[in-house]
């Protein structure tokens, strides 16, 4: 194995020293450089002023031999990291035409006037490389020296991930060969039971399992288990992994809907899609909810319509009240029924045109919101169990 590379992210923004914004950014990139042997030895965020962030960039590039900023290169007179990069490393700031064309060929596509400010963003570093921007206007660039780097991206989360996947992977691994061990995760996403009832069906394998690791992370409608593998190659993480999730798929298998990013309407819905059934809702409790979250994923042929309702009804009832009206392939129903304590009776069922059914009672306690949510969600899981 190699010499351990490692690298700080500085993440600039007064609106994330503030608490203003959620930095998803520094989080992407911690999880792709562990992936190719690049260890994150620091995680740095800095607000929109000049002396400190000069500060915090010369501090990361005397301690870290990868240095990755996200923010600061807008058109806005507040973004300054150009200024700060160009400052630090004794360049001057030059005009790209190449750059400059680009922006300027963006706005024309999209079919507005530029602003003169935006001319700022074709200014980097004389001694700098472009990075090739095309999801926004903010050119990237990268510095190089000694045995260092610094690389300035956007902070925009779709542009940053792009950059990171499709340019500075990529270069990291040439110019590096990152010698660390790679760190791996994967997330299964998991509804219908709490996380106290997940941890007591797979205890024992989260207490066994060194390689991977495996945690628990409760999170608004789902639990997520994740599992961590640690390897000298990316192959045999994902062979760790693929036998950890395998032992959790054995013992949680009917309540697992999901993977890494994908959600539990997205699931649901793409059943429907692969199945060539349509669907209608009926909600006399939810408010909308489920109707709003599947239907805005099906195309108008698949999602037959939804009826939000004030007063309960037996769910056989409301199935076949939709049945009636939308003519649709399947139909989902949710009622909710006060109980004592303030609880809430929440009846699911899903029926099909063919006289197949499943359904769920549970009763629900809690905030009002919170209740209408998790009923929500227990509606498109029982939807999503029905056509799996």
């Amino acid at each position: 194995m190699g010499e351990q590379v490692w690298a700080e992210v500085i993440t600039i923004g007064s609106e994330l020293v503030l608490g203003q914004l959620v930095d998803t950014n520094a989080a992407y990139i911690a999880g792709r450089l562990a992936e190719i042997g690049v260890g994150l030895a620091y995680h740095t965020t800095v607000g929109d002023d000049q002396p400190r962030m000069a500060q915090a960039l010369r501090q990361a590039l005397d301690r870290c031999r990868i240095v990755i900023t996200t923010g600061g290169i807008g058109p806005t007179e507040d973004d300054l990291t150009r200024e700060v990069a160009a400052d630090i490393l004794g360049q001057e700031l030059v005009l790209r035409e190449d750059l400059l064309e680009h922006i300027e060929g963006l706005f024309r596509r999209m079919g507005y006037k530029m602003a003169p400010n935006n001319r700022r963003q074709a200014y980097i570093p004389a001694q700098a490389t472009a990075i090739h921007n095309p999801r926004g206007t903010a050119p990237a660039f990268r510095c190089e020296f000694d045995d260092r780097v610094l690389i300035c991206l956007p902070g925009v989360p779709h542009e940053t991930e792009f950059l990171i996947r499709q340019e500075v992977l990529p270069f990291l691994q040439k110019k590096f060969s990152p010698g660390g061990r790679v760190w791996i995760n994967r997330v299964l996403k998991v509804c219908g039971v709490g996380e106290s009832n997940v941890d007591a069906q797979i205890k024992e394998i989260i207490r066994e399992s060194v390689n991977p690791s495996i945690g628990l992370q409760a999170s608004p409608g789902e639990i997520k288990v994740r599992l961590t593998a640690r390897a000298d190659d990316p192959a045999t993480a994902q062979e760790l992994l693929d036998e950890g999730e395998a032992r959790i798929q054995a013992r949680l298998g009917p309540l697992i809907f999901g993977r890494g990013d994908e959600t539990l309407p997205g699931n649901t819905t793409r059943l429907l899609e692969e199945q060539g059934r349509s669907l209608a809702v009926v909600e006399a409790m939810t408010r909308g909810l489920v109707t709003a979250e599947l239907g805005r994923l099906l195309m108008a042929h698949q999602f037959k319509g939804g009826l939000i309702l004030q007063e309960p009804a037996p769910p056989e009832a409301l199935c076949d009240r939709a049945l009636e009206e939308f003519n649709a392939d399947v139909v989902l129903s949710v009622a909710g029924f006060p109980e004592p304590a303030g609880r809430v009776r929440t009846e699911i069922m899903v029926l099909s045109r063919d006289g197949q059914q499943e359904e769920r009672t549970l009763s629900l306690g809690g905030p009002e919101r919170l209740v209408i949510e998790r009923a929500a969600t227990m509606a498109m899981f029982t939807l999503f169990s029905f056509l799996r």
